[in-house]
Order: C-alpha cells, then sequence, then structure tokens
C-alpha cells in the first residue's frame, strides 16, 4: 500500500521493566524488532536514566541478541 519508501516509526518504546508513563500502548525495543519497525522513539527511558549511555548500551545489546 505505502510502497517500499513507506518508513515505520514506532514511539511508545520501553525497554523490559520500564514503566510505561503516560503511553497507553507500549512495547519493547525486541518485540518492536519484531513487528519491523524502521525506526523507534525512545525517549524518557533514556534522557530520564541516571546513566543514559549505559541504558542505550544495554537497549542495543538487547537488540543485537533479538537480531
Amino acid at each position: 500500500v505505502f510502497g517500499q519508501e513507506f518508513k515505520l516509526v514506532t514511539p511508545g518504546i520501553r525497554p523490559q521493566g520500564s514503566e510505561a508513563g503516560d503511553q497507553r500502548r507500549i512495547m519493547t525495543p525486541e518485540q518492536a524488532l519484531s513487528a519491523g519497525v524502521d525506526y523507534m522513539v525512545i525517549g524518557r527511558p533514556v534522557t530520564q536514566s541516571v546513566d543514559p549511555a549505559q541504558t542505550l548500551k544495554a537497549i542495543n545489546a538487547s537488540l543485537q541478541r533479538s537480531a
């Protein structure tokens, strides 16, 4: 329907164990990868983390294991 150029950007991505916050529908990065998203919006779980760089590394590691 949308063609090859269409990119799927998905907000509400939360690492396992993260609070949902004000998001009504959430999924983990691994679930998003399985669902075929092109870009994941992972905001507050990273920006509000005590150690954002480490949080991002953990998310990337979980995605590498899932790939």
